[in-house]
This record gives C-alpha cells, structure tokens and sequence, in this order.
C-alpha cells in the first residue's frame, strides 16, 4: 500500500509540482535530524517569528524533493535558492532564485531576512574553508538585527577537512540556545550531523584579514 501511494505521490508531483503542494503532498525523509529540522526547529521559527507584522521572511537555502513542501511547514514567507537550476521546481516557486549560497548579496538586499536556514551544505559540496566563510558573511549582511541563522552541517574528517565553529566568519555570530522545548542549547548533533543556532552581532565586527 505504502509502494502504492508513493507511486501516486510521484505521479501527482510530475504532472503538476504546484497542484501537488496545495494537496499537500510530502516526501519526508525520516532521518532523526530531519525530523528534528521539521519538528522542534520548524516549531520555534513558527512560534518566534510567525506572528510578526509585517510577516516575517526566511530564506531556505538548497532545496530538493524532501523539502519541496516547506512553503507550507514554515508561517513565514519563504524564499529558496539553490545553485541547481534543475531543482527551482523545488523550491517556493513565488520567491525563488537560481543561484550560489556562497554570493547571497547579488541576489537579496541587506537585511531583507528574519531568519535564514541552511541544511546539507558544509559536507556536500560546500567543502571548502572559504566558501563556508563567504556563505556566514552573506547569511550576517541578510539578516536583520537579532535575526537567526540556523545551520545544519557536516564537518567530520569524512566529508571536510575544516571546522565549521573554527572558521573565520563564524565569529560574526553568537551561539543561541532558544528557550523551547526539545530545545535548550545552541548546538545539536545526530551522529555527524550537527545544527547551530546563531544569532548575528549588532554592527559589522571586524575580522582579521580582511
């Protein structure tokens, strides 16, 4: 039966990826840290900042067949971007953008986001010191003040050869560890995927070299 409604699922999806989230229509995956993703990480972003006016915006950074459904997890309105032109069909097709999280200023304005997510970057195909940095200084320029970075990543020796916490540019932000059930600190980690919550500084702290 479960073969079955997937079938259905799929098909429902290729003819019409737009009619198939109003059906509301999900490929979840079951995975502990994506449970935890779309669970208690969803749940705080909704309570924190879903009843904002004007309404909140976040952008969610990479997007693919799993988290397609987001526009209706997240009460924000939702931006995506991914450097695959082939999966914009994934993304909020309202606010999407074709492009690379390690140049998020070409394509948004300063301070445009309440909150920014970015999950399976750092460890598939973001594997350098460098790009990581250029990706946290891009998410620092977007948010607004005390606005929330929450990255999900993976920077054991079998995916990168750098520390994400050691990188220069995670020194733009402050460990936050919300006050909400399941919640409680500011790092998370599923084997060896680990989530961080971060908070931008106030101002622009300087960082050496640059």
């Amino acid at each position: 039966m479960t073969k079955i409604l997937d079938k259905l699922k799929n098909i429902a999806f290729k003819l019409s990826p737009h009619l198939a989230v109003k059906m509301g229509i999900e490929f979840p995956m079951k995975s502990p840290n994506r449970v935890f993703l779309e669970n208690a990480i969803f749940q705080y972003i909704n309570q924190n900042f879903g009843a904002k006016s004007p309404r909140a915006a976040c952008l969610f950074i990479g997007t693919d067949k799993r988290s397609w459904h987001y526009p209706n997890k997240l009460d924000l309105v939702l931006h995506t971007i991914d450097i695959e032109k082939k999966k914009a069909i994934y993304g909020n097709h309202q606010h999407h953008i074709v492009g690379s999280a390690t140049e998020l200023d070409r394509y948004y304005d300063a301070a445009s986001f309440d909150v920014i997510i970015g999950n399976g970057l750092i460890g598939f195909g973001m594997n350098q010191p460098e790009q990581c940095d250029q990706l946290l200084k891009g998410a620092h320029a977007l948010l607004k003040e005390d606005g929330l970075l929450v990255l999900g990543y993976n920077d054991g020796p079998d995916f990168v050869n750098f520390k994400v916490k050691q990188t220069t540019a995670y020194r733009l932000f402050d460990e936050y560890a919300p006050d909400a059930p399941g919640l409680g600190a500011s790092t998370f980690e599923f084997g060896d995927h680990t989530f961080v919550f971060l908070k931008k500084h106030s101002g622009t702290p300087e960082i050496s070299g640059e």
